[in-house]
């Protein structure tokens, strides 16, 4: 493994850090198990500077290259969606 790949992995898990961090916080005032974790707006559950942090790591692990490659790999949301519908006519047939 590449320095440069270990570095992207530890960015990785401090986000999942984060994220899980707003999550439980979410949690503890009550929030819906089953929605997610809501975006920037009064009720927040990170600090200022997890916020910070989180968009900085966040802008550094999904660079243009790495959105480029899973586009060419899976397709747009659009294009699986009309693929899912093709197939799910094609069943019915």
């Amino acid at each position: 493994m590449t320095t440069t790949e270990s570095n992207r992995q530890q960015k990785v898990r401090r986000l999942k850090e984060l994220f899980n961090i707003a999550r439980q916080r979410y949690l503890d005032v009550g929030g819906d198990v089953h929605s997610s974790v809501g975006t920037l707006n009064e009720n927040d559950t990170l600090t200022d500077e997890e916020r910070k942090e989180f968009f900085t790591l966040a802008d550094q692990v999904f660079d243009d290259k790495y959105i480029s490659n899973y586009l060419t790999k899976h397709g747009t949301w659009r294009e699986r969606f009309t693929q899912m519908k093709k197939s799910d006519k094609q069943g019915e047939l």
